[in-house]
């Protein structure tokens, strides 16, 4: 028997015409960014108020900050590095300063284009560097998302070819760390770009994944009650975008005694891969499944899966969306939607200029630049989302510039911001 989530169907036809009327009503043609200032960039509690501790509640203050470093900034930056697992140390960098004005030279080393997200941040620091007139000596990313020691061994031809500063997506953090303190004693500063690492020697540049994750897992655990059974869709094994993801569910579940896994798949963040492995659990288990919680930028492959077998679409955890989900959340009104901008383009954007920032003198305060992500839910679906968007649209729901590490914020970080 097919579990009933209470969420009607809505014929193509029917979803044309409702997403023509909520056009109607944003007054745009196309959409806007959230303001986190004006909705609060929260994820909408759609079944009522939940205690600290409940299903459904987010943990807050659970920085790993044992020195008190974050005291010194806003509550707001504080409170955006709940979750995140990697501590707050002073970074060795805050006195450094390049012997050069201009001219600056940088070497990449990141991760092949696995998943949409790396791809689109990859290609954003190779314009943002273009731009900046930043002369690239290397550019280097293994074979697969797997071949760590590859990945290492290119890092130290990029350390060799003594560029000013080095880009670093790393596939394994930890050994990662010694490479940190290695690119420090070579007096070249490390920027790592959206994957974290535990050094004082490297300047992380991240949105803060687990946190994300936990708001729509919570939101989506509040939209069914606090109980039923869950399909659990994982990105890579053992990467640090899934070690990261499985952070902010286990933390949910934690919350959530009721609710029960009971199925989990291997999705590879690729949609296509995720709606292929989903509709195999659903030919087994054809009574469906409560909800799903996913490692991340699924949530088209997942949706189509359950399209496909003729089931209602359960509430799916969000995050990295797209605007094939949000557009498709957009003409079902009743559906329960929790989801996340996606700013991959500016997450290379801001590695770019972070890196620039620590050649110039400014100063970095700290070795983890951690935002969290701005909220989607039905509080501000109407002002992110373009009815007009195809529901099948893989295109990253990237939100605004200002709403991942404006100028003005990202120069709290910084002890000399625009020397």
């Amino acid at each position: 028997m097919q579990k009933n989530t209470k969420i009607p169907r809505i014929s193509k036809l029917g979803a044309a015409i409702l997403g023509i009327s909520a056009l109607a009503l944003t007054g745009c043609a196309g959409g806007t960014s959230a303001d986190p200032a004006a909705d609060g960039a929260a994820a909408s509690n759609q079944s009522g108020p939940v205690a600290d501790g409940a299903c459904g509640s987010v943990p807050k203050g659970a920085a790993n900050d044992p020195n008190g470093l974050l005291k010194d900034f806003s509550p707001e930056i504080a409170d955006g590095y709940s979750l995140h697992p990697d501590e707050v140390r002073t970074s060795a960098w805050a006195d450094y300063k390049s012997k050069k004005t201009e001219g600056f030279t940088a070497a990449v080393v990141g991760m092949p284009p696995a998943s949409p997200f790396i791809a689109s941040m990859s290609e954003s620091i190779r314009a943002s560097l273009k731009k900046a007139d930043v002369e690239v000596l290397g550019e280097f990313a293994p074979d697969d998302p797997s071949n760590v020691p590859l990945q290492l061994q290119q890092f130290n031809e990029a350390l060799a070819l003594k560029p000013d500063v080095i880009i670093y997506t790393a596939i394994a953090p930890e050994p990662s760390v010694a490479l940190a303190k290695q690119a420090f004693d070579a007096g070249i500063p490390l920027v790592a770009a959206q994957v974290p690492i535990d050094s004082e020697y490297a300047v992380t540049v991240t949105r803060n994944v687990p946190l994300a994750i936990a708001e729509v897992t919570a939101g989506t655990m509040r939209s069914i009650g606090g109980k039923g059974d869950v399909l659990r869709v994982a990105g890579i094994p053992g990467i640090p975008s899934s070690t990261l993801a499985d952070i902010g569910m286990d933390a949910i579940l934690e919350t959530c005694p009721d609710v029960k896994v009971v199925g989990s798949v291997t999705g590879f963040f690729q949609p296509a891969t995720a709606q292929a492995e989903v509709q195999k659990f659903l030919a087994t288990n054809p009574a469906g499944v409560d909800a799903v919680m996913q490692a991340g930028t699924m949530g088209v492959g997942i949706r189509n899966a359950f399209e496909e077998a003729g089931m209602d679409v359960p509430p799916i955890a969000d995050d990295g969306s797209s605007h094939g989900f949000a557009s498709w959340a957009l003409a079902n009104p009743e559906y329960p939607y929790f989801g996340t901008t996606t700013p991959s383009v500016r997450t290379g954007e801001v590695s770019v200029e972070v890196a620039l920032r620590i050649l110039k003198g400014e100063g970095p305060k700290i070795n983890q630049i951690v935002e969290p992500s701005v909220l989607v839910t039905r509080e501000n679906l109407e002002q992110v989302a373009d009815a007009t968007w195809e529901p099948s649209d893989l295109t990253d729901l990237a939100g605004s510039p200002d709403d991942y590490l404006p100028t003005e914020k990202l120069d709290q970080f910084f002890s000399n911001p625009g020397k």
